[in-house]
């Protein structure tokens, strides 16, 4: 078989075959096929763009736009069968036309490269994912400000190095986890302003002598604007390279809830339990109820921000122009949207069943070191300058570490010399709590006013 035999779309400047290795290495389609209902979609775009160039009559037109949709039907099939021929979904897709068509299916190329079309494909497919992930996103922070809205006066060590800090309230760490996610949903939509640019149009660089209306075919798509410039548009896989970064921040703060997750419903702590429905057990111990759900969405953030270090070693370096490289960016850009389709549910759904123990989290703020800031602040209130403040306070607690004594055990002469004779009302959590009610602190009005703040940001 000669190559002008072998159906290969390039395939007549070639007088021998690919070698089957070098094929095999080439062929994309094992992946790439996710792309099929995009590729339907720019094609047939790209033949309406033909009939208005008069390149085609309104009868092909028809007939091609039909054949797609069937084709595009028939390969979605999950018994499809490909032929040898088909290194890639754009292969596949333009074969079967033509094998139903005949001489009219080989007018859909005109115009159009792989290199604009697989762009264009791939801008269709990761905005449509960018909606997926906003909505997942979404149901997770509002799963966050619901169980917010029960606790919003619930006392808690909030902490910091991992160790107790200052008493907060579960609403006020609920939140916080909230808007991080409200940050990444405006990643997102700054990500899909940037990204809905059509690059259809701008063939293998340097666009086609056909006359073609780009910002027509833009418009059909859904894109935002044509593009700028035509040797960009085949090169540009910056859009890809936000995607996973954007995907991977997102990844880093469900990260941060699930490791918060596992914590908390550490027996040990015991804060909280996951509910059973996203726990396991043990295969060979009984007693087990593991927090497996947090684990694994806790290690999925790795997995993303491998995908970005991936892509990014890819790009560096290349020159300006299409480079076959580039087939590489596909595979990470799907798995980190496969990734977070599979973290946000399951994370939504252990915040909305998970059980907290609040009396524990009270007894938690027996701990008087949490008390150690508001007394250097009432020396300061008193006129004492903050670092000798720090200071004596700091002197205050090493002294009854070393005596075995508490601050709860001092007397009022004991307060009195310290400078400050109320010290006694300090060492209450909910007094704590209540004195921080500024914008942004954990004081049951604080956390009240950023609930409805983060339900007026998920509403937009």
């Amino acid at each position: 078989m000669t190559a002008g035999d072998d159906g290969a779309l390039w395939s007549g400047r070639f007088s021998e075959p690919p070698a089957p290795e070098a094929s095999a290495l080439g062929r994309s389609l094992v992946f790439d096929i996710r792309l099929l209902d995009a590729d339907v979609r720019a094609s047939i775009a790209h033949v309406e763009a033909l009939r208005d160039a008069g390149l085609i009559p309104d009868d092909d037109a028809r007939t091609l736009t039909g054949a797609l949709s069937e084709a595009g039907d028939a390969l979605a099939d999950p018994g499809a069968t490909f032929d040898p021929s088909d290194e890639d979904v754009h292969s596949a897709l333009e074969r079967s036309v033509t094998d139903r068509l005949g001489e009219p299916g080989a007018r859909l190329h005109a115009g159009r490269s792989r290199n604009d079309l697989v762009v264009t494909d791939l801008r269709l497919w990761l905005l449509g994912e960018g909606q997926r992930i906003d909505t997942l996103t979404r149901a997770l922070a509002r799963a966050l400000l619901e169980r917010a809205r029960e606790h919003t006066d619930t006392l808690m060590p909030g902490t910091t190095h991992g160790r107790p800090a200052q008493v907060v309230t579960l609403g006020h760490h609920l939140c916080a986890q909230a808007w991080a996610l409200t940050r990444d949903l405006e990643r997102l939509t700054q990500w899909s302003a940037r990204s809905a640019t059509s690059p259809l149009g701008a063939g293998a660089l340097a666009t086609t002598t056909l006359d073609l209306d780009a910002a027509a075919t833009a418009g059909r798509l859904g894109f935002s604007r044509p593009f700028a410039n035509s040797l960009d548009a085949v090169s540009d896989r910056d859009f890809v390279q936000e995607w996973i970064a954007v995907l991977a921040i997102l990844a880093t703060h469900l990260s941060r809830l699930a490791a918060d997750l596992a914590r908390w419903t550490d027996p040990s702590l015991g804060w909280a339990r996951i509910d059973e429905a996203y726990s396991t057990g043990s295969s060979m111990m009984p007693q087990k109820r593991n927090a497996d759900t947090a684990e694994l969405a806790r290690a999925k953030a790795a997995r993303v921000g491998a995908g970005f270090v991936s892509l990014t070693a890819v790009l560096q370096g290349l020159p300006l122009g299409y480079h076959r490289d580039l087939q590489e960016d596909k595979e990470p850009a799907f798995d980190a949207a496969d990734t977070l389709t599979l973290v946000l549910p399951a994370l939504t759904g252990a915040i909305r069943t998970l059980s907290f123990d609040a009396d524990a989290m009270r007894a938690a703020c027996e701990d008087e070191g949490l008390y150690a800031t508001d007394l250097a602040e009432a020396l300061v209130v008193a006129g004492v300058p903050f670092r000798e403040a720090h200071r004596r306070t700091g002197e205050l607690l090493r002294r009854l570490e070393d005596e075995g004594g508490s601050l709860r055990g001092l007397d009022a002469d004991a307060w009195s010399a310290f400078g400050v004779p109320h010290g006694s009302s300090l060492l209450e959590p909910a007094r704590s709590v209540g004195a921080r009610s500024g914008p942004g602190g954990p004081s049951p009005a604080s956390v009240k006013a950023q609930i409805d703040a983060l339900d007026a940001a998920l509403a937009t």
